[in-house]
C-alpha cells in the first residue's frame, strides 16, 4: 500500500495532468447527490415506512448526479419490461454497477451483510432500498428469499448480481441459483396471476476517453479480488470518462413450477446473450 509521501506524489501528478477540472466535475456531481439525499431521503424514508411510493425519483436522481461525479454516460439499449414483480439479473464487474443501474429508474438491491454496518453506505441503500444478506451463513437464504419476494410483490424491481462477486471484466462468471428462488416465491403469492419476470441486463464498460476499451483498460473500471476501494476510486478518476453500455433482453415467465436452478440457467444464458450482442456491435442506444 502507498505510503503518505507516495500519495502525495500521485496527487501532485494527477493535478499536474488536469486533475483539477476533473475535481471539479467531481465536487459539483457530489453537491448535486448531497442535495437530493438531504432534501429526499427524509421523504423517501418516511414514505418507505407507510408503505407509500412517494420519493422513488429520489433515488435515480442521486445516482445520475454520481454518473455526472464520475464522469460516467449512460447508453441503454432495449426497453425495461414494466411487468411486477420482477427480479432484475445483471453481471457484476465492479462498485459503479449500482449507481448505474440505479441511475437507470428505481429499483432496490440486494445487498451484503457488510454494507448495512458502515453508516454512509446504510444511509444510502436505506435511501435507495435493499435487502441485506449474509454469505457466510446459508441457514439465512430462505428468509432473504422470502424479504426479496416480499419487495418484488409490493412493486420493487430487485436486483440480483448473480455472479455473487465482481469479474475481472473479461468473462461472465457461472451464475449461483440460491436467490433465484425469490423470483418463483413471488410468482406465486397472493393477488401475482401465478407469474413474475426475470429482467436480464449486461452491462458493458465499452468506451473510455472516446476510444474502445481493452483488456489493458479494464482494469481502471473491473472491481475484483483484494482491491482496495479508495485507490481503485482515484485510479478510476484519473483514467478519464467511461461509457456504460446497459443491454436489456427479453423478460423471462417465471412460475412456480419451474426450479430456480433453470432459472438460473436460463437468465445466465439471456445475459450471455447479450453480451454476445454487446461484442457484435450492439444496437441503437438511449444516451443519459
Amino acid at each position: 500500500m502507498a505510503g503518505p509521501l507516495e500519495r502525495a506524489r500521485d496527487i501532485a501528478a494527477f493535478l499536474g495532468e488536469g486533475g483539477l477540472p476533473i475535481l471539479g466535475r467531481v465536487a459539483l456531481g457530489l453537491a448535486g447527490a448531497a442535495t437530493v439525499v438531504l432534501l429526499g431521503g427524509p421523504i423517501r424514508r418516511i414514505a418507505q415506512r407507510r408503505g407509500l411510493g412517494l420519493g422513488e425519483s429520489f433515488p435515480p436522481l442521486v445516482h445520475r448526479a454520481l454518473c455526472l461525479a464520475l464522469g460516467v454516460r449512460l447508453r441503454v439499449h432495449g426497453r425495461a419490461s414494466g411487468e411486477r414483480p420482477q427480479l432484475v439479473v445483471a453481471n457484476h464487474v465492479s462498485w459503479l454497477d449500482i449507481v448505474v443501474l440505479g441511475a437507470t429508474r428505481p429499483m432496490e438491491f440486494l445487498a451484503k451483510k457488510e454494507v448495512g454496518g458502515r453508516i454512509l453506505a446504510r444511509e444510502l441503500v436505506a435511501l435507495q432500498g435493499a435487502a441485506y444478506v449474509d454469505r457466510g451463513r446459508k441457514r439465512q437464504i430462505p428468509a432473504v428469499n422470502l424479504e426479496m419476494a416480499r419487495r418484488m410483490r409490493a412493486g420493487a424491481a430487485m436486483v440480483l448480481f448473480a455472479e455473487a462477486t465482481t469479474s475481472d471484466g473479461n468473462r461472465i462468471l457461472p451464475f449461483r441459483s440460491s436467490h433465484f428462488e425469490a423470483a418463483r416465491v413471488a410468482s406465486i403469492g397472493e393477488g401475482q396471476n401465478g407469474r413474475a419476470v426475470i429482467q436480464p441486463i449486461f452491462l458493458a464498460y465499452s468506451r473510455r476517453g472516446g476510444l474502445p476499451v481493452g483488456r489493458a483498460d479494464r482494469p481502471f473500471v473491473a472491481w475484483y479480488g483484494d482491491m482496495n476501494f479508495f485507490n481503485h476510486l482515484w485510479r478510476f478518476l484519473r483514467a478519464g470518462r467511461f461509457d456504460c453500455d446497459i443491454y436489456l433482453g427479453a423478460p423471462i415467465t417465471v412460475t412456480g413450477g419451474q426450479s430456480r436452478k433453470a432459472l438460473a440457467r436460463r437468465a445466465e444464458g439471456a445475459v450471455r446473450e447479450l453480451a454476445e450482442q454487446a461484442r457484435n456491435g450492439g444496437g441503437n442506444a438511449a444516451g443519459r
